[in-house]
């Protein structure tokens, strides 16, 4: 069964008053979340803070939504888990289409506030690189930069269990080997229609977080150039651009190239 969901402990309740659409959302606390640091104030830097608040309360719903697919698909229960996968794939793209408003940022504006930043980094995204963790990514060098940038033990610790695990799990019902599972599915999808509608969500689910970090690459590009270092002395949108090779699930990609190849030897 999924986790049963548990209230916060900071919203809103008996006796804090009459409920209303402000106290509820905690709107002014919410408001007083964003502080420029430049002097004089640049105008451009609370649009870059709101873009990247904004982002982090979807990456928060978005883990919120994988622990529960996670449960599902050891449930079993794939329909659900298939809904629940489509609404975090719409979240991707809206994360994506939040790039696009940074994109009005000029390379002059940006670097009028760069310095503030001093070290810190997106790199240093924790919930970014958990929903990265929980969808299943192992790439050695993405997990070089958790253990470099942040509490590694405690983020896998959080994630026993991936989103990519559970899916292997789930294709273990029809063949121990993932990808000839994936090749049978896609086969004859009639034969596992629940299975089918799992392989073709997290198909989408990864297709849109690609494009979202395609996205964000294009954007470190256009504000800083495609040679200069990270704010954390990173390599930039050279690192960045490397991770467009990454995958959440590399056997529905490996069962594709099978598939075709076999149409292609007929």
């Amino acid at each position: 069964m999924p986790p049963a969901e548990e209230r916060d402990p900071h919203a809103p309740g008996p006796g804090s008053g009459p409920l209303t659409y402000g106290t509820y959302l905690r709107v002014p606390e919410l408001l007083a979340l964003q502080s420029p640091l430049s002097l004089p104030v640049v105008h451009d830097e609370l649009l870059f803070i709101v873009v990247q608040q904004a982002q982090e309360l979807w990456f928060k719903q978005v883990l919120h939504e994988l622990r529960v697919v996670i449960a599902l698909l050891d449930a079993p229960r794939l329909l659900e888990a298939v809904r629940l996968v489509q609404r975090a794939t719409a979240i991707l793209g809206v994360l994506g289409a939040e790039v696009a408003i940074l994109e009005t940022m000029p390379p002059r504006e940006f670097a009028r506030f760069r310095g503030v930043l001093s070290t810190s980094s997106g790199f240093e995204s924790e919930q970014f690189r958990e929903v990265e963790l929980a969808s299943g990514l192992a790439d050695p060098t993405f997990l070089q930069l958790i253990a470099k940038h942040m509490d590694g033990p405690a983020l896998h610790g959080r994630w026993p269990r991936t989103l990519g695990a559970a899916f292997r799990g789930a294709l273990a019902t029809v063949d121990a080997n993932p990808v000839a599972a994936l090749v049978a599915i896609y086969s004859t999808p009639e034969s596992y229609p629940e299975l089918f509608m799992l392989a073709e969500a997290l198909s989408e689910y990864e297709v849109r977080f690609q494009e979202w970090r395609f996205h964000h690459v294009k954007l470190v590009e256009r504000v800083i150039g495609d040679r200069a270092p990270g704010t954390a002395g990173s390599a930039g949108s050279g690192y960045l651009g490397r991770t467009l090779t990454y995958r959440f699930f590399p056997e529905l990609w490996e069962a594709r190239n099978q598939l075709t190849a076999r149409g292609t030897a007929r």
